[in-house]
């Protein structure tokens, strides 16, 4: 317990030293988790960083829990907990869902989450695009007995309210005789993963994954026996880096449902990694699901496995230092699959960067990677001492006395050569992928931009963008965080080479 501390408060103070530095977010993550030198399986871990407490919500059936939704939360609640509602609105004593900020342990102020038309759905059971317009929700149809998938969107009424106007019909691929439930989307808007006991699944309920294509959702595909099992696959959560959480009764576990998280390799998903005895019990854990907008901030459910199912919501928080860093994630932090070893040599490295060609992806020539010699560090000292780039130290040379009688050489000293000014680029990057873009171009806020590829530590990065000064990349920047790229962030390139030099930040 005191090395994991120790190890844990090492690692704080490297990320802080480094983040002033100007050092990438993304890069300094993966050091704060390699010099941990433990696993998510570590509870001891896990404590260090985030913090898990009971959150003072009744959750009203049909929901088993509440979903992110702008800068709050969506929840069923009964009216008559709502005193704050005015009763001109509602229909006192009716179950609705609310909309409401989150302050502390408890809820802000609430709205009605659809003013135009009553929703009346489990919240956790339904999913957004990334301007919140569109849900796709689950609801039992009045001619059908099974759970189906609906689309929704907002649709404003000519003055100042809006209301969700629901489809009639189903997605075209749960129009047959089984169950499909609680959708959730990626954050390209292109896959759909839900749980259904449709036709070959392995088990009870499984997860299937649908691909849109224009307006139409092809036929599911099950995930395979890597996240599915004969037993039940339940209440999945992409994040926004499309990482899937999920629910199941499978084993080994704690008992009951047990929450897993799998890594999203650019292509699929994992093995299954189980959150450890700090977030799951021998109860039943259920319905996680983290805000998309900055990764800090989780909810679950534990259900009580007797005839009442009574049900206790579950905040999951980063602990207030680690947060106020802003440096890491839930989705670091329960991320099952190993992060590649980060050395401080590899940390200042410097990697070329090349536009993508969208002609050829796969025959893209091998990004060069450059690295630098770098002065070593001796572990026995607390202080790191800073060599500003591009400059040459010489040590002095020694002092040679001569002879007497020796006559002192003459030095002759070369003109030194011109030297070539530095061409200095900014730009911003999005997230890192697995996997080669094959469209040259992305588009934001209805403006395409070019894309730039480099690869790092085993991922693609993209950036876009072109900015010879640090105010119009940032400009940028807010841009792309507030269209849905909650993460990206500035990058400099020096003569086309990606540099950490905090002076180009400044």
């Amino acid at each position: 317990m005191k090395r994991a501390l120790e190890i844990t408060l090492f690692a704080m103070m490297t990320i802080m030293l480094l983040s002033s530095n100007g050092i990438d977010k993304n890069i300094i993550s993966e050091v704060y988790l390699n010099s941990s030198n433990v696993t998510m399986d570590d509870t001891t871990y896990l404590k260090s960083l985030i913090k898990v407490d009971s959150f003072r919500l009744q959750i009203i059936p049909p929901s088993s829990g509440v979903q992110f939704y702008k800068d709050g939360i969506v929840f069923l609640s009964m009216s008559k907990n709502e005193m704050r509602m005015s009763s001109n609105q509602i229909s006192f004593g009716a179950v609705e869902a609310y909309y409401a900020s989150v302050v502390d342990s408890v809820l802000g102020k609430h709205m009605i989450f659809s003013p135009l038309s009553s929703f009346l759905f489990p919240c956790e059971a339904m999913t957004f695009s990334s301007d919140y317009n569109t849900i796709y929700f689950t609801k039992i149809p009045k001619k059908n007995n099974k759970e189906k998938i609906f689309m929704a969107k907002f649709v404003p009424d000519g003055k100042s309210k809006t209301g969700l106007v629901p489809q009639e019909v189903p997605l075209d691929f749960c129009a047959d005789n089984y169950n499909y439930s609680h959708p959730t989307l990626s954050s390209d808007e292109n896959m759909l993963i839900f749980a259904s006991d449709r036709e070959g699944s392995f088990g009870g309920m499984d997860l299937y994954i649908s691909r849109r294509t224009g307006d139409k959702w092809s036929v599911p595909e099950n995930l395979g026996p890597l996240i599915n099992t004969a037993g039940n696959e339940f209440f999945p959560f992409l994040d926004s880096e499309n990482n899937l959480f999920f629910s199941s009764d499978r084993l080994p576990g704690y008992g009951g449902y047990d929450i897993f998280t799998s890594k999203f390799n650019g292509e699929g998903w994992d093995k299954p990694v189980n959150l450890s005895d700090h977030i799951n019990t021998n109860k039943d854990d259920i319905a996680f699901t983290i805000n998309k907008i900055d990764g800090k901030t989780a909810f679950f459910t534990r259900r009580q496995k007797s005839e009442k199912g009574d049900m206790q919501l579950f905040r999951v928080k980063l602990k207030q230092g680690v947060a106020d860093m802003n440096l890491l994630t839930l989705s670091y932090v329960f991320d099952g699959k190993p992060v590649a070893k980060t050395s401080f040599a590899s940390v200042t490295s410097e990697t070329k960067v090349k536009p993508v060609e969208a002609e050829s992806p796969k025959t893209m020539p091998v990004t060069e990677v450059v690295k630098k010699e770098k002065p070593k560090v001796s572990v026995t000292t607390p202080e790191i001492k800073k060599t500003a780039e591009n400059v040459t130290v010489t040590k002095p040379e020694p002092e040679v006395i001569s002879p007497k009688n020796k006559p002192v050489a003459r030095v002759t000293t070369k003109p030194a050569p011109v030297e070539q000014k530095d061409v200095v680029i900014y730009r911003v990057q999005l997230l890192p992928s697995t996997s080669e873009k094959k469209s040259k171009e992305i588009v934001i806020n209805d403006k395409a931009y070019k894309l730039y590829e480099y690869l790092y530590l085993g991922a693609y990065r993209y950036t876009i963008g072109e900015f010879s000064t640090l105010a119009p990349a940032t400009a940028l920047q807010r841009i792309c965080r507030q269209s849905g790229h909650s993460q990206s962030f500035v990058v400099a390139f020096k003569n086309n080479t990606r540099s950490l030099d905090m002076n180009l930040f400044k």
